[in-house]
């Protein structure tokens, strides 16, 4: 039941010619590029292309290397999505009890394109380039559609799939030892997002997309990646405007990845590898393994941790700086127009799953087993805290030099209050919420037939169209301008900068609440207010503590920060949090 809730809410990235053809069903439209000639679809005011190759399969000797570019003269049917990359299983049932689904074989991209009565290389449309997010350990491009921003606003967009969990994020001295060049990162999905925005500077044209005019947009561990890529010294020149949607800041270094953490790869493969006598040998057995043995193994490990860390971004020297994420975004290119938000709510998609804070019956029946106050407290502070290190103090950085920056905070909140609870109070602006807005899409795939009425209850259609409209216009805006304010209903989207720390609140614009907000998450402050906070428990304000101050910082892991928490390991914390932020 919780993850069905979960996949409810967040499911939520030279020369050419171009002929159309009929056939029994669909006309098709074939584009050639430098690296591949694609066959796909025209649609009512569309041209729409799936599964793209732009990388070889990383299979076999690739796998845990970085992506070698696609290229074909043979004609290739885009007509269909390609699989996903392998990820935990969404369909585990009595009958099929695979922990593991998707494929190695997944680097593909997707292209929607606007249909006018030019030649499809005739025209220069801006690009959008959509990472998805999962924690990146699972989600797919072909998750998002975006044709209706593509048809509205007149933009190609783009979607991609990239390795995720441990074939995405994988650091092991026995890689290196037999590697080379950009084989050495242990950061491969970052790679592979890099090598598809390779791919649309040698390609796009031939779709009628400007090169020169790319956006990237992502939410969530998709947003972490922007902000990585912002960082990366490897990303000159592939994109000129970004807009991380409730991204964050993390990584760690080489060696903590490698052997420090709990899911290390001396851990991962510990037993399978002892007897083994040299990085080669035990490369070529951990390339013979098949995609399922790798990922039980580390899940096997996973398991055995209160709570595991996620697939990281690891300080590499190659991908990231070796001094950090923060280090390298004060360094960001000037000339990039930047947006960087968050949602009001976010941890409430967390805490809705939670047995700790509700009695759940018939999958969406709640009731609030602990005070509403109680409640609003822990998502207050866990959502100040993923803002203070998803977006405030990123602009924060980029700020020392880049002055075209803008900050937003999502507050759209209209949910029904109904026998099944009061999801404006459950839910709100939670995370990855903004997603069905950006794509117009109240209805998407992920979104179940009971859950539609309360997400998105008739009572608040005209404010959420509305407001919906306004946020494809900001995004396009960007992406066509560089300004968000062009051409615009609304005009009054500052920008972000030392002195002028405010935020663009996007809530309903019939209610007069698209407004901008000078309230910034100060660290101190926040701890300060925390630490006698008469809501919460001594216990939950030392979990809080400690999950800030680890988070506040990208370097190390220190503990609460209050002397009443001193009876408290960080074990014991760790179990807490898992109970209180649920788990399947």
């Amino acid at each position: 039941m919780k993850k069905l809730f979960w996949l409810a809410l967040i499911a939520i990235v030279i020369s050419s010619c171009s002929n159309l053809v009929q056939d029994n069903k669909k006309k098709v439209v074939e584009v050639s590029s430098p690296q591949i000639t694609a066959i796909g679809v025209e649609e009512e005011n569309l041209y729409v292309f799936r599964g793209i190759p732009y990388a070889e399969p990383p299979v076999g000797e690739l796998r845990w290397k970085a992506p070698r570019p696609y290229q074909s003269n043979t004609p290739y049917d885009a007509s269909r999505f390609k699989s996903k990359c392998v990820q935990p299983s969404e369909e585990i049932t009595i009958t099929n009890r695979r922990l593991v689904s998707g494929n190695e074989d997944c680097l593909y991209l997707n292209v929607v394109v606007p249909k006018n009565s030019a030649e499809i290389s005739k025209n220069k449309f801006p690009v959008m380039f959509w990472i998805h997010g999962g924690s990146n350990i699972w989600g797919s491009g072909d998750y998002y559609d975006y044709s209706r921003m593509a048809e509205l606003k007149d933009v190609i967009v783009v979607s991609i799939n990239y390795r995720l969990g441990i074939f995405g994020w994988f650091s092991s001295d026995f890689i290196r030892e037999t590697s080379s060049d950009l084989d050495l990162s242990p950061n491969f999905g970052q790679l592979d997002i890099i090598e598809a925005l390779k791919w649309v500077q040698n390609n796009i044209s031939a779709y009628g997309g400007d090169p020169d005019n790319v956006t990237i947009f992502g939410e969530s561990a998709g947003g972490h990646n922007i902000l990585t890529l912002l960082a990366s010294p490897l990303t000159k020149g592939l994109f000129h405007k970004a807009i991380s949607q409730s991204g964050y800041i993390q990584s760690h270094s080489l060696e903590w990845a490698t052997s420090g953490s709990e899911l290390s790869s001396e851990r991962i493969f510990e037993e399978d590898i002892k007897y083994l006598t040299n990085a080669s040998e035990i490369m070529s057995y951990l390339r013979g393994l098949s995609s399922d043995e790798v990922y039980e193994k580390y899940i096997d490990t996973a398991e055995k941790h209160p709570y595991p860390i996620t697939p990281i971004t690891i300080r590499d020297g190659i991908v990231v700086p070796k001094n950090g994420l923060y280090e390298g975004l004060e360094k960001v290119d000037p000339n990039l127009v930047i947006v960087a938000g968050t949602n009001k709510d976010e941890m409430n998609l967390w805490y809705i799953n939670s047995d700790y804070f509700y009695q759940t019956t018939l999958e969406i029946r709640r009731t609030l087993k602990r005070s509403e106050e109680n409640l609003r407290s822990w998502n207050r502070y866990r959502s100040d805290i993923w803002r203070y290190r998803g977006a405030e103090e990123p602009l924060r950085r980029m700020a020392e030099s880049n002055d075209n920056l803008y900050s937003y905070r999502f507050d759209w909140d209209e949910q029904s209050d109904n026998i099944a609870g009061n999801y404006a109070l459950f839910l709100g602006a939670s995370h990855g919420l903004e997603i069905p807005f950006l794509s117009n899409n109240f209805s998407m795939r992920p979104i179940t037939w009971y859950m539609k009425p309360i997400l998105f209850p008739e009572s608040s259609a005209a404010g959420r169209d509305a407001l919906s409209e306004q946020m494809i216009t900001f995004w396009t805006n960007i992406a066509k301008y560089g300004d968000p304010n062009a051409f615009g209903k609304f005009s009054n989207w500052e920008k972000f900068n030392m002195k002028n720390q405010a935020y663009l609140t996007l809530d309903n614009p019939k209610s007069g609440l698209i407004q901008m907000v000078n309230n910034p998450v100060r660290r101190d402050e926040l701890l300060k207010d925390l630490e006698s906070d008469s809501t919460l428990e001594i216990k939950e304000r030392c979990v809080l503590g400690w999950i800030a101050v680890r988070q506040f910082s990208e370097f190390n892991n220190p503990k609460p920060p209050f002397s009443y928490c001193n009876d408290f390991s960080e074990e014991e914390l760790a179990l807490f949090r898992k109970e209180v932020e649920g788990s399947d």
